[in-house]
């Protein structure tokens, strides 16, 4: 047994008249967090909990506390609601703030962060440690308004270059993308790969095209397609992952809205795909943790834009699973989406802004010769 590896704390958590959101809330957070196993259990688990969290914004959450209280008189059994109780005890303010919550735990766990019933008397501990008094209560209440508001707009991938090549990538047929009957690109099914007749700042322009008309031609027989597709550099997966950033631009990616519960099959290969902030972090949260959006943004201190272009990219690709509400209607997908957290910090982009592909065509990769021709036959020249 290697002894070198630091032992980590169990604290066992039961949670009583708690609702299903705000325990999945809470569990979620516990996964999140390794200095101490915040283990949720059950009463018939037979294991004594340390803490015990009673919500008291039920119409007898003050009774249910007494009586846990009685029951568990060797744990921390804490009041956990909106607002605090008539008695003293223990409090956990609402709502969970999860860059504050272990702190609070950790204090509640040492016999601080007592309400006082009496508000003279908390008044004269006010400089103690160990409580917490009404007016660090009503700051720590003023802080929950500092939150900003945004907005999420939501895009659809018809008439997009991208959902023209998400389509063409279904069919069997070697195909040409054409816009203004000039090739823009060629998607190779066979061989998942997608041969570009444009740079990379005209393709991400092409990107900004909503309800564009496309053209489309196949791949004359009489081409030499080996040569063709020993000429395309880009696989498939990368190409429709760059497009869906591209076209993305810091908005949500229908049919998602910001309910949606999301997961992450598998970790996608960032050694083979084009450079996105944060996306290790939002792939190592997401590949253990279904969530949704709303819950995502306040948990993770992650720029928008970057949340949102990571989850194009992960649906286009196929790598992630949804899971729409039992509400969901197109109505609600249509209208005005607010997500709120504490205003989050500015994330630092590379130099250059916009992430790069990752396939850049040489002046050799150009199109010339062999492929010049076919590009000329494509067009109908």
């Amino acid at each position: 047994m290697n002894n070198s590896i630091p032992k980590v704390k169990t604290a066992y958590v039961l949670l009583v008249n708690v609702d299903d959101r705000q325990t999945a809330m809470l569990r979620m957070a516990f996964k999140m967090y390794n200095s101490v196993n915040y283990q949720l259990i059950q009463p018939e688990d037979n294991l004594k909990p340390e803490l015990v969290l009673v919500d008291g914004d039920t119409a007898d959450g003050e009774e249910v506390w007494q009586q846990t209280k009685k029951k568990y008189p060797e744990a921390v059994v804490v009041f956990f609601g909106r607002n605090a109780p008539s008695f003293t005890a223990p409090y956990l303010m609402k709502p969970i703030r999860f860059d504050t919550l272990f702190q609070h735990l950790r204090n509640l766990q040492q016999g601080n962060g007592v309400w006082l019933a009496d508000k003279a008397a908390a008044h004269k501990e006010t400089a103690s440690e160990e409580t917490v008094t009404a007016e660090r209560l009503e700051q720590h209440n003023a802080s929950e308004h500092t939150q900003q508001a945004v907005s999420v707009v939501r895009f659809h991938t018809k008439g997009t270059l991208l959902g023209m090549v998400q389509k063409l990538a279904q069919q069997s047929e070697d195909t040409a993308i054409l816009f203004e009957n000039k090739p823009v690109l060629i998607v190779f099914p066979s061989v998942e790969k997608v041969l570009l007749a444009v740079d990379n700042d005209a393709l991400q322009q092409l990107c900004m095209q909503t309800d564009a008309e496309w053209q489309t031609k196949t791949v004359p027989a009489s081409a030499p397609t080996a040569q063709l597709h020993d000429k395309a550099k880009l696989t498939l997966q990368s190409c429709i992952w760059q497009l869906s950033i591209w076209t993305a631009r810091g908005r949500l990616i229908d049919p998602i809205t910001p309910d949606t519960i999301i997961k992450l099959k598998a970790w996608p290969n960032m050694t083979r795909l084009a450079f996105l902030p944060e996306a290790m972090r939002l792939s190592a949260f997401l590949v253990r943790t279904p969530v949704a959006l709303n819950t995502l943004y306040k948990l993770l201190p992650v720029s928008l834009e970057d949340v949102l272009n990571y989850i194009a990219a992960t649906y286009s690709i196929g790598s992630l699973i949804i899971e729409q509400p039992l509400t969901h209607s197109a109505a609600q997908q249509e209208k005005e989406m607010v997500l709120t957290r504490k205003a989050p910090q500015k994330v630092s982009k590379p130099d250059g802004g916009a992430p790069t592909s990752e396939y850049n065509e040489s002046d050799d990769d150009k199109p010339k010769g062999l492929l010049a021709r076919l590009m000329g036959r494509l067009r109908g020249n």
